[in-house]
């Protein structure tokens, strides 16, 4: 606990520019406020009481990109990251049998996984957010706050605000409204302690501090189920600060110098704006420099989107999102912007403009603060984050995985197609990893059945019958040219050029409205033949991936 008394009672907020680079904006903010003080410590936190979602993940992701600017320039920084692991258990998770709601009222990193794979829940939940942060090149110093409350590393802290308590609660009542209250200030003034007791027979929050004897460090408390009972503090600390006190003491016990935090602590009467002024009355510090985060959000249609909801972790996204791209959506942004990311059909957009972004950062008139997003995209101090080599566009292998049905070596056939200079199928794959197992395991595991690509099994007489006389006699030209012409360019060319043939138009000719209208009837004469439906995958892909005489069967029978 520091016992420095602060220049400044409240440290300024780093600016949340919509323009312009925010994480240099923050670290300037963050130098000029902390002067000599070393190390740097920057903070961040998370109550793993369920899935760790990717709104959560900007908490850890905002830190860290400070925290690294930090480092680039010099300093010797900390990122310390605090799990919330005493928490309560506020309710029964959904999907998990009811039995469960005896656990209601215990800190989660003491309550058995359900599933009986790890030691607690909690640390079900901070296994894969770790795991997953890894893979992003975030390394905190991670931190089990049931473990410091239990080892009574903040038993300091406490007495504090045990001693002070009528000062918080002053504190805490400018930003109440009085008329909401269910008893008279005085009243609820008497009886405010900002520790709540885990009690020691049922290790359940069901319990009231009554006292506190500074003499003999005793705290006396009821519970609900187990009466009046008692412990000194220095001997072992079964309980913890309430929120809002919990967090500027540990500002003053980390010697935090920056922290985020999202909109709910943000607002007037929120965490932070409380934060600022007990951290200097009651512990003696500034609080910390602060930007706030927007909200991050899942969308898009999925075969899993009921289960995962808006909860997508990101170890979930991390499975069809590379990881250099899924840092760089939280780069790009300013850090007060919301967002949401992409698991639907429009996922390969994310893709293409991440594409056209590195081809932009890479350009020799690139500007600073775009050469500066891609340099923290695709590195950090720890080393390189895992991004494709050869970026091939994820729509083709989305298209091929699911047109070949996940075969890998004829995915390879398809790209190898639309690559210049295409090397041999081990190489190539190596080349496009990660990108195409995020695009296999996207078909598999999102694409909803309905859009999956269903080929059909042989020649359909009855669609071919009905096609007028012009576009039969085009279908017969394309099937008649494919084996000569059987390349992406080639069956490029011949698709959009037979439309023209038919009606005796140059290749060369710029597009007129008669010649669109004749190419789009052709286009879905074509799907109808081969999928059944008007629309699909680029047709060369697809006739590629179909072979030669598959695709000659299915649109003329022979």
């Amino acid at each position: 606990m520091s016992d420095e008394q602060p220049q400044n009672p409240r440290a300024p907020k780093a600016k949340a520019q919509k323009t312009g680079d925010w994480v240099l904006q923050a670290a300037d903010t963050v130098l000029a406020f902390v002067g000599e003080r070393r190390p740097i410590v920057c903070a961040s936190g998370i109550s793993p009481s369920g899935p760790i979602h990717l709104g959560n993940l900007r908490e850890v992701m905002t830190t860290h990109l400070v925290a690294e600017e930090l480092r680039r320039r010099g300093h010797e920084v900390i990122h310390h990251h605090s799990w919330d692991d005493f928490d309560r258990l506020r309710k029964v998770p959904a999907n998990i049998d009811p039995s469960f709601v005896q656990h209601i009222g215990r800190p989660i990193a003491e309550i058995p996984d359900p599933f009986g794979e790890y030691d607690s829940w909690a640390t079900r939940f901070i296994t894969e957010f770790e795991q997953a942060c890894a893979r992003l090149g975030i390394q905190p110093r991670w931190v089990r706050q049931s473990k410091m409350y239990r080892a009574g590393a903040y038993v300091e802290g406490i007495r504090t605000a045990l001693r002070r308590r009528f000062e918080i609660f002053d504190i805490l009542a400018r930003y109440q409204t009085e008329k909401l209250q269910d008893k008279p200030i005085e009243e609820r003034r008497a009886e405010y302690w900002p520790f709540q007791v885990y009690c020691e027979v049922c290790n359940k929050d069901s319990t009231q501090v009554t006292a506190y004897d500074d003499a003999t460090d005793t705290i006396t408390y009821r519970c609900v189920e187990h009466g009046e009972r008692s412990f000194v503090l220095g001997e072992r600390c079964p309980g913890k600060l309430v929120w809002k006190v919990d967090w500027p003491m540990r500002w003053a016990y980390e010697g935090v110098v920056f922290e985020p935090g999202g909109e709910d602590h943000s607002t007037p009467g929120g965490s932070y704006t409380v934060g600022c002024d007990l951290a200097p009355t009651i512990y003696g510090v500034a609080a910390p420099c602060y930007v706030g985060y927007g909200f991050v959000g899942m969308a898009g249609r999925t075969k899993i989107s009921s289960s995962a909801g808006t909860n997508a972790t990101p170890e979930f996204a991390l499975r069809f999102i590379e990881p250099a791209l899924l840092r760089w959506l939280y780069i790009r942004r300013a850090v007060g912007t919301k967002f949401t990311i992409e698991f639907g059909s429009e996922i390969w957009r994310a893709y293409d403009e991440w594409d056209a972004f590195c081809d932009k950062a890479r350009a020799q008139d690139a500007d600073e603060v775009t050469q500066g997003i891609l340099a923290r995209s695709l590195a950090t101090s720890a080393g390189p984050v895992a991004q494709v080599k050869r970026a091939v566009p994820f729509r083709l292998l989305w298209s091929s995985a699911d047109m070949t049905d996940g075969r890998l070596d004829q995915i390879l056939r398809i790209v190898a197609h639309h690559v210049e200079d295409p090397p041999d199928a081990a190489t190539l794959e190596a080349e496009i990893q990660p990108r195409l197992a995020c695009a296999t395991g996207w078909v598999e595991n999102c694409l909803p059945e309905d859009e999956r690509l269903s080929v059909r099994a042989d020649f359909d007489a009855e669609a071919h019958a009905a096609l007028d006389p012009q576009t039969a006699q085009g279908v017969a030209l394309l099937a008649e040219r494919l084996a000569a012409h059987w390349s992406l360019t080639g069956l490029t060319e011949q698709v959009y050029g037979v439309p023209k043939d038919l009606l005796g138009l140059p290749r060369d000719i710029k597009p007129t409205p008669e010649l669109q209208v004749a190419q789009r009837a052709f286009f879905k004469a074509l799907y109808t033949l081969i999928l059944g439906k008007e629309t699909g995958p680029r047709l060369p892909t697809l006739f590629l991936s179909l072979g030669l005489e598959r695709t000659r069967r299915l649109l003329i029978g022979a």
